[in-house]
Order: C-alpha cells, then structure tokens, then sequence
C-alpha cells in the first residue's frame, strides 16, 4: 500500500543509492591518484595506501565523503568513531566491498572520467582533501 511509481520513474533512494556509488568514486579516484607517501606518514608507514586503506581514510578524515554520505542519506547521523564501535571505519569497509572491489561497480569510474572530459575539454578535475586540519588540493 506504499505509494505507487509512474512508468518510468525512480524512487529517491534508488537515486540517492546511485548518486553516492557515482560521487564517492569520483572522490576515490581522485585521492588514489593522488596517493603518496605523505599520507603514508600519516598512518606511520612509509608505502602508499592500499584501497582499503584508502577507503577507511576517506571515511575517516575526509569532510567531502562525510558530505557525500549525509547529503545521500537523509534522516541519518554520521557514524562517530568510539573505542568500542569503529563506525567511521566499518563505513570504509563497506564502501570498499560494495563499490570499489565490486567489479560491476568499480567500472564506473571510467564512466565518470569520460563525461568530465566532454563536459570540459581541456580542464584538469580539482578536488581537495584534509590533511592535519589544512585543506590540500588535487589537480587531475
């Protein structure tokens, strides 16, 4: 007895589902281009980030994911990250198994590539990402 779609039509959270697969792989895609040992320091290794690792940092550290996440899930708190419950980082892990290992799911980032190239040719993508509470940004 929910409420009926016309022919054709989606509901909201298959679209807020899609839009967070699509915006938080772009987002992935940029930080994993931009993968150095500086982040490594951070983490107290010197080698990159694996993409799981990447991906809990993202959920971590990163306000644009958190954004990403609050703007595609409404009516839901971020997760806090307490002793006992590592939400901030379960949240990472299953954005990692959903999308990134997901071979259906990873092919997207291609897909996002491509458009940004014909939307505007010749411009390198920008993004930026916290690191020691300083806003660094990446130029693609």
């Amino acid at each position: 007895m929910g409420s009926q779609l016309k022919k054709g039509e989606t509901s909201q959270s298959t679209k807020n589902r899609i839009m967070y697969s699509y915006y938080a792989l772009d987002l992935f895609s940029i930080l994993a281009k931009a993968n150095t040992n500086a982040k490594g320091k951070h983490w107290k290794t010197k080698k990159k980030l694996s993409k799981l690792e990447l991906c809990k940092f993202m959920a971590e550290h990163n306000k644009s994911f958190r954004q990403i996440w609050l703007l595609t899930h409404p009516g839901k708190s971020y997760p806090k990250q307490t002793s006992h419950y590592e939400g901030k980082t379960e949240l990472g892990k299953q954005f990692y198994r959903s999308n990134v290992a997901d071979g259906r799911r990873s092919g997207r980032i291609n897909k996002i590539r491509k458009l940004f190239e014909k939307l505007a040719p010749g411009r390198k993508q920008k993004g930026y990402y916290f690191r020691d509470g300083k806003k660094v940004k990446i130029e693609i």
